[in-house]
């Protein structure tokens, strides 16, 4: 049996200068140039039948476009790494010419958990929602999964930021289940990690005793 999937087992870091400083939120600082420079997860796990998986999340499949049987690996995957969080020395503006405005890294400290940020299509995405999404033709229940959000202008409102409505206040809400199906799902895999280890230190028990009771009949 496999040990469980580890961060650098997926992710392998590059190594590229960025045109400021900037604080450290533990996550990978990079400059953002074009589609060829975005990072992939690179999977090592034979069940998982693909060589990569996009980082971006502008640019990656959707889960459900992947065999049925790799999900939950995947799904894995991605929470090993955590979210997309690009910390660029600049974001693009968009809106009226008179009240511009871009993506803010600042908002990555406020949501940590799930915010992600694609540079391709400059637009925030959420990653528990993008795991579990199912099809849907819902356009506002695919605003942070495929198609991905950009009305800056909502973040910065009050009690109706749009990032604070997406959570939602109810504990049932669409994305604090897609958080908890996360967490079920990491707990799942070290729970039959542990039977595993269990039954694996039963089993050479077992073999000594049975060992140890050979010797004994042949003295």
């Amino acid at each position: 049996m496999k040990k469980q999937p580890k961060i650098d087992g997926f992710f392998k870091r590059k190594h590229i200068e960025v045109t400021s400083s900037v604080p450290d939120y533990n996550i990978e600082t990079i400059t953002y140039e074009n589609r060829s420079g975005s990072p992939r997860i690179e999977t090592i796990d034979n069940e998982v039948d693909i060589s990569t998986l996009e980082r971006d999340p502008g640019l990656r499949p959707q889960i459900w476009n992947y065999p049925v049987n790799q999900h939950d690996e995947i799904r894995r995957a991605y929470i090993n790494v955590g979210p997309y969080q690009p910390i660029l020395s600049k974001y693009p503006k968009s809106g009226s010419v008179t009240h511009q405005r871009s993506f803010q890294s600042s908002w990555f400290k406020l949501f940590p958990s799930w915010l992600e940020y694609s540079p391709v299509k400059d637009a925030a995405f959420c990653l528990p929602c993008y795991l579990f999404n199912k099809p849907s033709g819902h356009s506002g229940k695919n605003a942070f999964t495929l198609e991905g959000f950009q009305s800056w202008k909502k973040v910065r409102d009050g009690k109706n930021c749009s990032f604070l409505n997406h959570e939602g206040k109810d504990p049932n809400s669409p994305h604090k289940i897609a958080e908890i199906s996360c967490l079920d799902l990491m707990n799942q895999s070290q729970h039959i990690q542990k039977v595993v280890e269990n039954y694996s230190s039963q089993q050479i028990a077992d073999n000594r005793l049975q060992l140890k009771a050979t010797i004994e009949a042949v003295r």
